[in-house]
């Protein structure tokens, strides 16, 4: 084998309401573009996901599938910082035990760090910084067959000498973006455990796959659809907004794939078994001719899908229209106020709108019979204790008022690297610890905590903490989001009301007690 690609999740994690699970399930949508890519220019690559193996078999090891394929190249994708601590210890672990592979890593977070890896985890050979499709193709090409590192694109690389930096001089094309394909799942081993039951970024250890379908999916496999690169905005939170992608990418440049080229993943995916296309990419909300335009192509095409689609504002009323035209009652249209505080939400999102602007959209849905999901954040940037009150107003007003809206979700949120509060968290009235590689590498090694911890505080933000602020303003903003936020529902398509989400939450932690003990009594069982 010439390369093989790894994705590795972050296996070690706890919350309460589900105990243990594993996290960052979803591969990134261009592992598989990437592999496909490889594999028709003629070198012999598949994709191993550890979590998927894990599922089918907890005795696969991955160092044994390694010494039976022999692949000259290991590609591991660290695209979210979550997975920081395992995949840098899965590199050391193959790099020990096979010397001659070439161990190389990509993705956001990559990208970002590639300096600080390299410098620290002398395990890694390379790092292939932002967009990755002609740099894989040369460091695969210098590998196999022998050539210089010294003019691939975007390649962080080591040699006697010490660290080089090739120019971040590569970004995709649109012509290049147009001929990947997104949807080579012959290439995954284990594909149809990976479409069939990863179904939700987490996977819950001490639940089988049929009831983690039950209790923690929305009950049809899901795509994460390819639909463009790039973002016009920031938002103050987002790692992957206007200036990180430039910082990590060099990207300038909005650009939306081919509709035809779209249509094609689309019904290669429900060939595969897919029911639902998730689509989180939607740069320009008040303009929505390329959407018109999809829509009216999957009417034509009489596609029978469902759309989960994430507004990165307020949709239009022609969206809606054809939303409402194109998918059944199941599809879903996610929008994201963030807070019920005009300012707080102004200061904050990308694109900002009024609770009126809000309210005009939700009761045009209703008239649609278009289903809405909406997020909210606490823990935000210049927000306030105070603030909280205006989201949970909010939330109670639309609960009564909108049928139609199916869930209401409150999450606290995560500090990622090159979000521009991360960039400059004085300039956002913010204190982090996580700013250098080696902050997040530990933070995730020696973390457990998962959806209740943040990486950040907000000084003032509850006037009354004492010296141990950080970890007191988590506690306490944690207790506030299970006690006014909780929204926990038997049904993932839906939410509950704080009182019955505090509830479930309580049934659902004695429920993963009795399945641990059960486990650890199998163990010892099997041991004796």
């Amino acid at each position: 084998m010439d390369c093989l690609f790894v994705h590795c999740p972050k296996f070690e994690n706890y919350y309460r309401p589900i105990g243990e699970y594993t996290f960052v399930n979803y591969m990134p949508m261009g592992v598989l573009a990437l592999a496909d890519l490889l594999s028709r220019e003629g070198y012999e690559t598949a994709v191993v996901h550890l979590g998927v193996e894990w599922i089918e078999d907890k005795r696969f090891s991955l160092l044994d599938y390694i010494a039976e394929k022999k692949p000259r190249i290991v590609a591991l994708s660290l695209f979210w910082h979550p997975q920081s601590y395992e995949v840098l210890e899965w590199a050391r672990r193959i790099k020990e035990a096979f010397p001659d592979v070439f161990v190389l890593l990509g993705g956001m977070t990559a990208s970002y760090y590639h300096r600080e890896i390299m410098e620290h985890f002398p395990w890694v050979d390379a790092v292939i910084r932002g967009e990755g499709e002609v740099p894989l193709l040369q460091v695969t090409e210098a590998v196999v067959r022998g050539g210089a590192f010294d003019t691939i694109h975007n390649l962080t690389w080591r040699n006697e000498g010490g660290i080089l930096e090739n120019p971040l001089d590569y970004v995709a094309s649109q012509e290049i973006v147009d001929g990947l394909c997104f949807t080579n799942f012959a290439l995954l081993k284990n594909n149809r455990t990976y479409i069939d039951w990863v179904l939700m970024p987490f996977f819950v250890k001490g639940f089988s796959k049929e009831r983690n379908r039950l209790f923690f999916s929305l009950k049809s496999p899901m795509l994460d659809l390819m639909i463009g690169r790039g973002c016009p905005v920031n938002c103050t939170w987002c790692g992957g907004g206007r200036d990180a992608q430039l910082l990590i990418a060099g990207r300038r440049k909005i650009i939306f794939r081919d509709i035809e080229r779209v249509i094609d993943s689309i019904k290669e995916a429900l060939n595969w078994g897919y029911e639902t296309m998730h689509v989180c990419f939607d740069p320009y909300p008040r303009r929505p001719d390329y959407y018109l335009d999809l829509f009216s192509r999957i009417r034509e095409e009489r596609l029978k899908v469902e759309f989960f689609f994430e507004s990165y504002g307020l949709p239009t009323r022609e969206f809606i229209d054809s939303f409402a035209r194109t998918f059944g009652p199941r599809s879903l249209l996610a929008l994201s106020p963030e807070s019920g505080s005009e300012e707080v939400r102004r200061r904050n999102k990308g694109y900002s709108y009024t609770n009126q602007e809000l309210w005009k959209c939700l009761e045009y849905t209703k008239g649609k019979e278009v289903k809405v999901d909406l997020f909210f954040a606490i823990g935000l940037p210049f927000e306030h204790e105070e603030d909280l009150e205006e989201t949970a107003r909010l939330i109670a007003r639309i609960r009564k008022q909108f049928p139609n809206v199916q869930g209401i979700r409150t999450f606290t949120i995560e500090m990622e690297p090159g979000a521009p509060w991360h960039l400059q968290p004085e300039r956002f009235g913010i204190e982090t610890t996580l700013k250098t590689f080696a902050d997040f590498y530990r933070y995730h090694k020696e973390e457990g905590e998962g959806f209740s911890a943040f990486g950040y505080h907000i000084p003032g933000y509850f006037p009354d903490l004492g010296s141990e602020r950080g970890e007191e303003f988590q506690q306490r903003l944690q207790e506030i989001k299970c006690r006014r936020f909780c929204f926990i529902h038997p049904d993932a398509r839906k939410t509950s009301s704080p009182f019955w989400g505090r509830m479930l939450c309580r049934a659902s932690s004695l429920m993963a007690k009795i399945g641990k003990r059960r486990r650890r009594a199998k163990g010892a069982h099997a041991i004796t």
